[in-house]
């Protein structure tokens, strides 16, 4: 993606190898919209932090920086008596960071294949990894485009842009690339509390000149019901053998509400997302976060330009803070993938070749 880092404009993915420095390196995303900071993660330790404080997030994101965060560690171990026990041990911590979504898992198997033969192979497939990620995104956009139309207002929920997907989008990629096909339409961007993630929705969208407007998630079946959306594309942080969705939390609302109203919702994911091995969304672990996430807002100050937190609740509020929900394959009307639009029937099929 294309961006303006101290006055000049460059093209950076979410998240890459400094193969100088050595180093796994990313934009930092709680620093967006307001600053363009790089992170830079020198141990597979300050990549597990990365995640877990989400810094990087997206699921093919994550499983990307967690597919460079164990070759780190093929890398740091590499000469030590215990090198097997240390590296399977960077697997497990790195596994552990954020449980929900599957393309961690991933991102970990897809490099784990190579901790025996050398650390400059660990790296080349921890890219590899990477690089496929991407351009599922950008065919992602291809297909997913021949659903928007002229005129139309489109929901979204979270984040599912360059950031979330390395170097292209998974929902947003079909905006991006009807808009430049010159397709003109309208956008409404759930804020998505608690982290605000349509923060970077909104962020992403503006460096390409689409017409978006942010709500609150709750004014959505609002929308809905007063014939403003005509069409609701998110994304997926894992996606079951049966088609059912786990997805940032407020997903389910969505799709209940747009089924009453008969809106298509589609969910827009890369191979990574999906999980054969696990049946249907019942089985999925659905990460639970600090609840300072809730009692807590981050914004800019207005006065000093710096980034700030402020509290929003007493502190001994009980609060209940899940990430994701599991949406019901039955509530979507499709799934927009590298292979096409597929019912959760072709799922099954695509998928288990």
């Amino acid at each position: 993606m294309k961006l303006i880092v101290n006055g000049e404009e460059v093209d950076l993915p979410a998240v890459w190898w400094n193969s100088e420095q050595k180093m796994v390196q990313l934009i930092d995303q709680t620093k967006l919209p307001f600053q363009i900071a790089i992170h830079s993660c020198s141990t597979y330790h300050h990549t597990v932090n990365a995640i877990k404080s989400m810094k990087i997030r997206g699921a093919p994101s994550i499983g990307a920086t967690a597919a460079y965060g164990l070759a780190q560690a093929i890398n740091e171990f590499w000469d030590e008596p215990e090198y097997l026990t240390k590296v399977s041990s960077a697997y497990d911590q790195l596994l552990l960071s954020r449980p929900t979504a599957v393309d961690l898992k991933r991102g970990l198997d897809h490099v784990k294949k190579s901790w025996a033969v050398s650390p400059d192979e660990a790296i080349v497939q921890a890219q590899k990894f990477a690089h496929n990620i991407s351009m599922q995104g950008k065919k992602i956009g291809e297909v997913g485009k021949s659903l928007i139309r002229e005129n139309m207002n489109i929901l979204t929920h979270c984040h599912t842009g360059a950031l979330a997907l390395v170097d292209h989008g998974s929902a947003i990629a079909p905006l991006i690339a009807s808009w430049e096909d010159g397709v003109r339409f309208h956008v409404y961007v759930d804020e998505t509390r608690p982290r605000m993630q349509g923060r970077l929705t909104s962020w992403e969208l503006t460096q390409y000149g689409i017409d978006h407007t942010v709500i609150c998630d709750s004014a959505s079946g609002h929308l809905m019901s007063s014939g403003k959306v005509d069409l609701i594309i998110l994304g997926a942080d894992r996606v079951t053998k049966n088609g059912d969705i786990a997805n940032k939390i407020g997903t389910h609302n969505l799709a209940v509400i747009a089924n009453h109203y008969s809106i298509p919702f589609y969910s827009a994911f890369p191979d990574t997302t999906f999980d054969i091995n696990t049946l249907t969304g019942t089985e999925i672990t659905i990460e639970e976060r600090n609840t300072q996430e809730i009692y807590e807002i981050r914004g800019l100050s207005k006065t000093t330009r710096t980034q700030i937190s402020v509290s929003v609740y007493q502190e001994n509020t009980h609060c209940y803070n899940p990430a994701f929900d599991v949406t019901p394959a039955e509530l979507l009307s499709g799934y927009i993938t590298p292979h096409g639009i597929l019912s959760k029937e072709d799922l099954g099929r695509v998928y288990s070749n």
